[in-house]
């Protein structure tokens, strides 16, 4: 009886997920973080959110917390049948199929510099900006409803010599992260600052306002990905937009479970 039950309501919420239809004419495009004006702080965390008003089962936006005795209450938890089992795994499959719709793909550009962010209908998505000195211009644009919304704001203390950020395409995902090692010998990794003032943020990207001379290091951690090999882009700039300007770029193919790799080096002049 319990197993027809769980059959009868994954059927159900297969037969929903075929009934709704979201309009993307209604959406709507939530820039949350409030941008414009002069400010002085170059780093800025900016939320943005893909609303669909007419959402059948609105996601809960919040912070998921962590329970350290998830894995024991699934341990203590009795076995199942195969059919129940199954039942199961067909409930998840209905479950993802009636989201399948929420999945959508925003595209970023921060001064000219695009990327592409994976987001999800109702769920709030947050992306670490570092200003430039004078103007900043940040755009969103959502494909598949044409949702557009820009915003502009200028920096009047800010100045990055050093930008280094890994290039990713809409079709790639990488596991792994970049880590700078600086001519001093400072290994700089995800949230960390530097001695010298370098920060890489937790979204890959390397940032110094006055980097100190010599030899730059750039390495990636090793990951899985599922047993595939991935290739590794990661992108250099010094003095950006003035006469000075040098960029240099690196490309790795990092194979199944190999170790931190090294991208590449490129010297900084005083």
């Amino acid at each position: 009886m319990r197993l027809l039950t769980v059959l009868l309501a994954t059927a159900s919420l297969g037969l929903a997920a075929q009934s709704y239809a979201p309009d993307l004419k209604r959406w709507r495009l939530e820039i949350k973080t409030p941008l414009g004006g002069w400010i002085s702080e170059p780093n800025q965390e900016v939320a943005f959110k893909l609303v669909d008003p007419r959402d059948p089962n609105p996601p809960k936006d919040e912070a998921q917390t962590f329970n350290p005795y998830a894995e024991e209450e699934v341990e203590d938890a009795p076995e199942k049948t195969p059919e129940e089992l199954k039942a199961e795994r067909l409930k998840r499959e209905a479950e993802a199929k009636a989201n399948a719709w929420r999945n959508r793909r925003v595209l970023v550009w921060v001064n000219g510099q695009a990327t592409t962010w994976q987001v999800r209908v109702g769920e709030t998505s947050r992306m670490e900006l570092r200003s430039q000195n004078g103007e900043n211009r940040v755009e969103f644009y959502e494909p598949d409803s044409g949702l557009r919304e820009i915003r502009t704001w200028w920096v009047s203390s800010s100045r990055i010599r050093l930008r280094i950020n890994p290039v990713r395409s809409s079709e790639e995902w990488w596991n792994g992260r970049l880590e700078v090692l600086e001519p001093g010998g400072d290994l700089v990794t995800a949230g960390r600052r530097s001695t010298s003032g370098g920060l890489l943020s937790y979204s890959g990207d390397y940032r110094h306002d006055s980097p100190p001379p010599g030899t730059y290091t750039l390495r990636w951690t090793s990951g899985w990905r599922g047993g595939d090999p991935q290739r590794i882009v990661v992108e250099a700039v010094l003095d950006d937009g003035t006469d000075q300007e040098r960029r240099w770029r690196f490309e790795k193919l990092q194979l199944p479970g190999a170790g931190p790799v090294t991208l590449g080096t490129f010297d900084v002049e005083p």
